[in-house]
């Protein structure tokens, strides 16, 4: 089982890096049980093992992104147009958001292929 230290250790020469300092650590800790959580359930396991390196980069990516885009998520809906003509009209886009971050699921499907056995 891992602990949000290998988290901070992985982001702290990322490119977010400063970012992700500057979060409180409640908003880190939620973001950290979050990622464990959406990565188990890719992986359909039960933890994430600390010497799989390309699960502890799933989770490190899945955090910083949840954490950076969460609200995003909640906001599915934006305005597109608007005409204020005595009743006015409004149209909404829904836009589809991915709930991975593109990197996690880069080291996700690595992680996968090192786990599928096949019979040829």
């Amino acid at each position: 089982m891992i602990n949000i230290t290998s988290v901070n250790e992985y982001l702290a020469l990322h490119l977010q890096a400063d970012f992700w300092s500057s979060l409180d650590d409640n908003k880190k800790n939620a973001a950290f049980k979050m990622a464990v959580d959406d990565v188990c359930g890719c992986l359909g396991i039960t933890e994430i093992d600390p010497a799989r390196i390309f699960q502890i980069c799933a989770v490190g990516e899945q955090a910083v992104f949840l954490a950076e885009h969460y609200d995003s998520f909640n906001s599915a809906r934006q305005i597109t147009s608007e005409k204020i003509d005595g009743v006015g009209t409004r149209e909404y886009n829904y836009r589809p958001l991915s709930a991975f971050s593109p990197r996690a699921l880069a080291f996700l499907e690595r992680e996968a292929g090192v786990l599928n056995i096949s019979r040829g």
